[in-house]
Protein backbone atom coordinates (compact mmCIF):
# COMPACT_ATOMS: atom_id res chain seq x y z
CA UNK A 1 0.00 0.00 0.00
CA UNK A 2 1.25 3.24 -1.16
CA UNK A 3 1.15 6.39 1.73
CA UNK A 4 -0.46 9.06 0.01
CA UNK A 5 -0.84 10.82 3.17
CA UNK A 6 1.40 13.64 1.71
CA UNK A 7 0.17 13.74 -1.71
CA UNK A 8 -2.07 16.71 -1.43
CA UNK A 9 -3.00 19.49 -3.81
CA UNK A 10 0.07 22.27 -4.72
CA UNK A 11 0.07 24.34 -1.86
CA UNK A 12 3.71 25.81 -0.39
CA UNK A 13 5.66 24.81 -2.60
CA UNK A 14 9.71 25.04 -1.23
CA UNK A 15 11.75 26.31 -4.87
CA UNK A 16 15.14 26.98 -3.29
CA UNK A 17 15.50 23.15 -2.41
CA UNK A 18 15.28 22.68 -6.44
CA UNK A 19 17.22 25.67 -7.81
CA UNK A 20 19.57 26.40 -4.79
CA UNK A 21 21.34 26.34 -1.70
CA UNK A 22 22.99 29.67 -1.78
CA UNK A 23 24.06 30.62 -5.36
CA UNK A 24 24.31 27.64 -7.75
CA UNK A 25 21.43 25.88 -10.24
CA UNK A 26 20.86 21.83 -9.20
CA UNK A 27 18.72 20.14 -12.01
CA UNK A 28 17.04 17.27 -10.56
CA UNK A 29 16.68 14.49 -13.45
CA UNK A 30 12.97 13.33 -14.18
CA UNK A 31 11.57 11.23 -17.08
CA UNK A 32 8.57 12.17 -18.51
CA UNK A 33 7.39 8.32 -18.62
CA UNK A 34 7.44 7.85 -21.91
CA UNK A 35 6.77 10.04 -25.60
CA UNK A 36 3.46 10.96 -26.67
CA UNK A 37 4.03 9.19 -30.23
CA UNK A 38 4.08 5.96 -28.52
CA UNK A 39 1.10 6.16 -26.25
CA UNK A 40 -1.46 5.21 -28.95
CA UNK A 41 0.41 2.13 -29.01
CA UNK A 42 0.67 0.80 -25.43
CA UNK A 43 -1.93 -1.11 -24.02
CA UNK A 44 -4.38 1.08 -22.16
CA UNK A 45 -3.17 0.90 -18.07
CA UNK A 46 0.61 1.00 -19.58
CA UNK A 47 -0.64 4.08 -21.15
CA UNK A 48 -2.24 5.40 -18.13
CA UNK A 49 0.78 5.13 -16.53
CA UNK A 50 3.05 7.32 -19.16
CA UNK A 51 0.77 9.98 -18.81
CA UNK A 52 0.32 10.28 -14.82
CA UNK A 53 3.86 10.62 -15.57
CA UNK A 54 4.22 13.23 -17.79
CA UNK A 55 1.77 15.25 -15.95
CA UNK A 56 3.99 14.92 -12.99
CA UNK A 57 7.18 15.71 -15.04
CA UNK A 58 5.18 18.99 -15.94
CA UNK A 59 4.39 20.33 -12.47
CA UNK A 60 7.90 19.16 -11.20
CA UNK A 61 9.46 21.59 -13.71
CA UNK A 62 7.40 24.12 -12.29
CA UNK A 63 8.06 23.63 -8.56
CA UNK A 64 4.76 22.51 -7.86
CA UNK A 65 6.11 19.35 -6.10
CA UNK A 66 3.47 18.18 -4.22
CA UNK A 67 1.15 17.75 -6.87
CA UNK A 68 4.07 16.11 -9.28
CA UNK A 69 4.31 13.63 -6.31
CA UNK A 70 0.48 13.04 -6.82
CA UNK A 71 0.83 12.18 -10.09
CA UNK A 72 4.24 9.68 -9.88
CA UNK A 73 2.41 8.20 -7.21
CA UNK A 74 -0.76 7.71 -9.29
CA UNK A 75 1.73 6.19 -12.36
CA UNK A 76 3.67 4.28 -9.75
CA UNK A 77 0.13 2.17 -8.96
CA UNK A 78 -0.65 1.97 -12.60
CA UNK A 79 2.55 1.05 -13.55
CA UNK A 80 2.35 -1.75 -10.39
CA UNK A 81 -0.19 -3.23 -11.88
CA UNK A 82 0.19 -4.56 -15.06
CA UNK A 83 4.09 -4.75 -13.78
CA UNK A 84 5.71 -2.65 -16.35
CA UNK A 85 9.41 -2.43 -15.22
CA UNK A 86 10.34 0.32 -16.92
CA UNK A 87 8.01 2.35 -15.82
CA UNK A 88 8.27 1.75 -12.68
CA UNK A 89 11.86 2.10 -12.33
CA UNK A 90 11.39 5.63 -14.05
CA UNK A 91 8.57 6.47 -11.50
CA UNK A 92 10.66 5.48 -8.59
CA UNK A 93 13.69 7.65 -9.74
CA UNK A 94 10.65 10.69 -10.61
CA UNK A 95 9.32 10.05 -6.84
CA UNK A 96 13.69 10.17 -5.59
CA UNK A 97 14.18 13.57 -7.56
CA UNK A 98 11.03 14.90 -5.86
CA UNK A 99 11.27 13.95 -2.61
CA UNK A 100 14.92 15.18 -2.79
CA UNK A 101 13.41 18.82 -3.95
CA UNK A 102 11.75 19.18 -0.95
CA UNK A 103 14.14 18.22 1.11
CA UNK A 104 12.68 14.79 2.15
CA UNK A 105 16.65 12.88 1.70
CA UNK A 106 16.01 9.35 3.79
CA UNK A 107 12.44 8.97 1.42
CA UNK A 108 14.32 10.48 -1.62
CA UNK A 109 17.16 7.82 -0.84
CA UNK A 110 14.27 4.52 -0.74
CA UNK A 111 12.86 5.87 -3.77
CA UNK A 112 16.22 5.70 -5.69
CA UNK A 113 17.66 2.82 -4.58
CA UNK A 114 14.30 1.18 -5.26
CA UNK A 115 14.37 2.39 -8.93
CA UNK A 116 18.13 0.93 -9.20
CA UNK A 117 17.71 -2.71 -7.63
CA UNK A 118 14.37 -2.90 -10.13
CA UNK A 119 17.06 -1.60 -13.12
CA UNK A 120 19.34 -5.07 -12.31
CA UNK A 121 16.40 -6.41 -14.29
CA UNK A 122 15.61 -3.93 -16.79
CA UNK A 123 19.02 -2.99 -17.26
CA UNK A 124 18.49 0.08 -19.33
CA UNK A 125 21.43 1.99 -19.29
CA UNK A 126 19.49 5.52 -19.38
CA UNK A 127 17.64 4.83 -15.90
CA UNK A 128 20.62 3.54 -14.52
CA UNK A 129 22.25 7.11 -15.27
CA UNK A 130 19.52 9.23 -14.58
CA UNK A 131 19.24 7.74 -11.11
CA UNK A 132 23.29 7.85 -10.16
CA UNK A 133 23.03 11.59 -11.33
CA UNK A 134 20.04 11.80 -8.52
CA UNK A 135 21.77 9.73 -5.98
CA UNK A 136 24.71 12.19 -6.76
CA UNK A 137 22.40 15.31 -5.85
CA UNK A 138 21.15 13.53 -3.00
CA UNK A 139 25.00 12.77 -1.64
CA UNK A 140 25.78 16.59 -2.32
CA UNK A 141 22.42 18.62 -0.45
CA UNK A 142 23.34 15.96 2.54
CA UNK A 143 27.31 17.70 2.07
CA UNK A 144 28.84 14.61 1.44
CA UNK A 145 30.62 16.53 -1.73
CA UNK A 146 33.38 13.47 -2.40
CA UNK A 147 30.53 11.02 -3.05
CA UNK A 148 28.69 13.12 -5.13
CA UNK A 149 31.25 13.91 -7.11
CA UNK A 150 31.83 10.17 -7.56
CA UNK A 151 28.35 9.15 -8.37
CA UNK A 152 28.64 11.84 -11.33
CA UNK A 153 31.35 10.53 -12.86
CA UNK A 154 29.72 7.60 -12.66
CA UNK A 155 26.33 8.66 -14.33
CA UNK A 156 28.68 9.97 -16.53
CA UNK A 157 30.38 7.08 -17.52
CA UNK A 158 27.46 5.31 -18.08
CA UNK A 159 25.45 7.97 -19.89
CA UNK A 160 28.37 7.67 -22.79
CA UNK A 161 27.01 4.08 -22.97
CA UNK A 162 23.52 5.16 -23.44
CA UNK A 163 22.50 5.82 -27.49
CA UNK A 164 20.54 8.89 -26.80
CA UNK A 165 23.59 9.89 -23.54
CA UNK A 166 20.38 10.83 -21.95
CA UNK A 167 21.45 12.98 -18.54
CA UNK A 168 25.20 13.80 -20.16
CA UNK A 169 24.82 17.44 -19.82
CA UNK A 170 23.05 17.52 -16.65
CA UNK A 171 25.68 15.50 -15.25
CA UNK A 172 28.49 17.52 -16.75
CA UNK A 173 26.91 20.46 -15.24
CA UNK A 174 26.48 18.89 -11.85
CA UNK A 175 30.02 18.06 -12.07
CA UNK A 176 31.25 21.76 -13.40
CA UNK A 177 28.70 23.42 -10.62
CA UNK A 178 30.66 21.30 -7.57
CA UNK A 179 34.55 21.93 -8.71
CA UNK A 180 33.57 25.22 -9.11
CA UNK A 181 32.47 25.95 -6.04
CA UNK A 182 36.00 23.92 -5.23
CA UNK A 183 37.45 26.38 -6.76
CA UNK A 184 38.84 24.01 -9.51
CA UNK A 185 37.59 26.52 -11.55
CA UNK A 186 40.04 25.73 -14.78
CA UNK A 187 38.29 21.72 -14.16
CA UNK A 188 34.99 23.67 -14.02
CA UNK A 189 35.64 25.61 -17.47
CA UNK A 190 36.21 22.42 -19.08
CA UNK A 191 33.56 20.15 -18.17
CA UNK A 192 30.79 23.30 -18.20
CA UNK A 193 31.75 24.07 -22.13
CA UNK A 194 31.30 20.10 -22.72
CA UNK A 195 27.97 19.87 -20.94
CA UNK A 196 27.30 23.15 -23.15
CA UNK A 197 28.01 21.56 -25.95
CA UNK A 198 26.05 18.42 -24.71
CA UNK A 199 23.05 20.12 -24.18
CA UNK A 200 23.05 22.34 -27.28
CA UNK A 201 20.02 20.23 -29.12
CA UNK A 202 17.72 20.69 -26.04
CA UNK A 203 17.16 24.77 -25.76
CA UNK A 204 15.54 24.50 -22.46
CA UNK A 205 15.90 24.27 -18.36
CA UNK A 206 19.63 22.47 -18.92
CA UNK A 207 20.94 24.20 -21.63
CA UNK A 208 20.34 27.71 -19.62
CA UNK A 209 22.07 26.07 -16.51
CA UNK A 210 25.06 25.08 -18.66
CA UNK A 211 25.26 29.21 -19.46
CA UNK A 212 24.03 29.87 -15.80
CA UNK A 213 27.31 27.86 -14.37
CA UNK A 214 29.97 29.21 -17.12
CA UNK A 215 28.60 32.93 -16.43
CA UNK A 216 29.44 32.16 -12.29
CA UNK A 217 32.86 30.34 -13.02
CA UNK A 218 33.77 34.02 -15.66
CA UNK A 219 32.26 36.01 -12.46
CA UNK A 220 34.92 33.86 -9.76
CA UNK A 221 37.59 34.53 -12.56
CA UNK A 222 36.61 38.59 -12.31
CA UNK A 223 35.45 38.49 -15.98
CA UNK A 224 31.97 40.40 -14.74
CA UNK A 225 31.31 41.24 -18.95
CA UNK A 226 31.47 37.25 -20.03
CA UNK A 227 29.60 36.54 -16.65
CA UNK A 228 26.85 39.02 -17.41
CA UNK A 229 27.12 37.81 -21.40
CA UNK A 230 26.13 34.13 -20.37
CA UNK A 231 24.08 34.76 -17.09
CA UNK A 232 21.79 37.09 -19.98
CA UNK A 233 21.68 34.62 -22.50
CA UNK A 234 20.62 31.71 -19.52
CA UNK A 235 17.67 34.32 -18.49
CA UNK A 236 16.77 34.10 -22.30
CA UNK A 237 16.95 30.31 -22.48
CA UNK A 238 14.07 30.15 -19.28
CA UNK A 239 12.15 32.97 -20.31
CA UNK A 240 11.37 31.03 -23.97
CA UNK A 241 10.91 27.68 -21.46
CA UNK A 242 8.07 29.25 -19.45
CA UNK A 243 10.63 28.31 -16.32
CA UNK A 244 9.50 30.38 -13.84
CA UNK A 245 12.20 28.66 -11.60
CA UNK A 246 14.98 29.22 -13.89
CA UNK A 247 13.98 33.00 -14.37
CA UNK A 248 13.51 33.43 -10.64
CA UNK A 249 17.12 32.31 -10.39
CA UNK A 250 18.72 34.18 -13.49
CA UNK A 251 17.29 37.23 -12.00
CA UNK A 252 18.77 36.77 -8.75
CA UNK A 253 22.06 35.63 -10.10
CA UNK A 254 21.98 38.75 -12.77
CA UNK A 255 21.17 41.48 -9.79
CA UNK A 256 23.65 40.19 -7.65
CA UNK A 257 26.15 40.90 -10.25
CA UNK A 258 24.62 44.33 -11.04
CA UNK A 259 24.91 45.42 -7.51
CA UNK A 260 28.79 43.62 -7.79
CA UNK A 261 29.26 46.05 -10.08
CA UNK A 262 27.54 49.41 -8.46
CA UNK A 263 24.92 49.15 -10.85
CA UNK A 264 22.01 49.89 -8.33
CA UNK A 265 19.09 50.90 -10.02
CA UNK A 266 19.76 48.14 -12.83
CA UNK A 267 20.22 45.67 -9.96
CA UNK A 268 17.40 47.00 -8.21
CA UNK A 269 15.11 46.44 -10.98
CA UNK A 270 16.07 42.26 -11.20
CA UNK A 271 15.80 41.90 -7.83
CA UNK A 272 12.06 43.65 -7.89
CA UNK A 273 11.41 40.93 -10.40
CA UNK A 274 12.73 38.38 -8.68
CA UNK A 275 11.16 38.76 -5.24
CA UNK A 276 7.66 39.08 -7.06
CA UNK A 277 8.77 35.93 -8.72
CA UNK A 278 9.69 34.32 -5.91
CA UNK A 279 6.64 35.30 -3.90
CA UNK A 280 4.31 34.01 -6.06
CA UNK A 281 6.29 30.23 -6.18
CA UNK A 282 4.94 30.62 -2.31
CA UNK A 283 9.21 30.25 -1.48
CA UNK A 284 9.48 32.90 1.43
CA UNK A 285 12.67 32.07 2.38
CA UNK A 286 14.39 33.16 -1.00
CA UNK A 287 12.02 35.94 -1.10
CA UNK A 288 13.28 37.39 2.32
CA UNK A 289 16.61 36.48 0.94
CA UNK A 290 16.22 39.46 -2.38
CA UNK A 291 14.27 41.56 0.20
CA UNK A 292 17.55 41.85 2.34
CA UNK A 293 19.28 42.52 -1.20
CA UNK A 294 17.22 45.16 -2.09
CA UNK A 295 18.40 46.19 1.26
CA UNK A 296 21.62 46.58 0.76
CA UNK A 297 20.94 48.19 -2.70
CA UNK A 298 18.76 50.89 -0.46
CA UNK A 299 21.88 51.32 1.78
CA UNK A 300 24.75 51.61 -0.89
CA UNK A 301 22.83 52.72 -3.54
CA UNK A 302 19.76 54.83 -2.44
CA UNK A 303 17.88 52.58 -4.51
CA UNK A 304 14.61 52.12 -4.24
CA UNK A 305 13.50 54.82 -2.11
CA UNK A 306 11.00 52.75 -0.29
CA UNK A 307 11.03 49.31 0.63
CA UNK A 308 7.15 49.42 1.47
CA UNK A 309 5.80 47.72 -1.67
CA UNK A 310 7.64 44.62 -0.63
CA UNK A 311 6.92 44.06 2.86
CA UNK A 312 3.26 42.42 1.99
CA UNK A 313 5.05 39.97 -0.19
CA UNK A 314 7.19 38.40 2.82
CA UNK A 315 4.15 37.59 4.93
CA UNK A 316 3.94 33.85 4.66
CA UNK A 317 0.94 32.33 2.39
CA UNK A 318 -1.99 31.15 4.20
CA UNK A 319 -2.09 27.25 4.75
CA UNK A 320 -4.24 26.06 1.75
CA UNK A 321 -2.76 29.54 -0.10
CA UNK A 322 -1.71 27.78 -3.81
CA UNK A 323 0.97 29.44 -5.89
CA UNK A 324 -1.05 30.77 -9.53
CA UNK A 325 2.29 28.74 -11.07
CA UNK A 326 0.19 25.59 -9.47
CA UNK A 327 -2.95 26.33 -10.61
Amino acid sequence: MLDHTRCRACSIQKISGLVALGVYVLLLMVGCGGTPKNQDQDPPRLAEAKLLASQGSYWFQRGCFEKAERYFYEALEASQLVDNLEEMVRVHNNLGAVALAQDHYVESAEHLQQALELNRLLKSTREESLTLGNLGSLAYKAGRYDEAEELWEKALTVAMKDSRKTGLAMHLNSLGMLKREQGRLDEAESVLKKGLNAAKHTKGPTLANSHMQLGLVAQARGDLAGAEKQLSKALEIDKDAENPIGIAQGLEKLGLLHQTQQSWEQAALEFDRAIRLYANLGDMDKAQYIYELLKVNQTEGGVPESLEPYKPLLVFPHEFWESPVCR
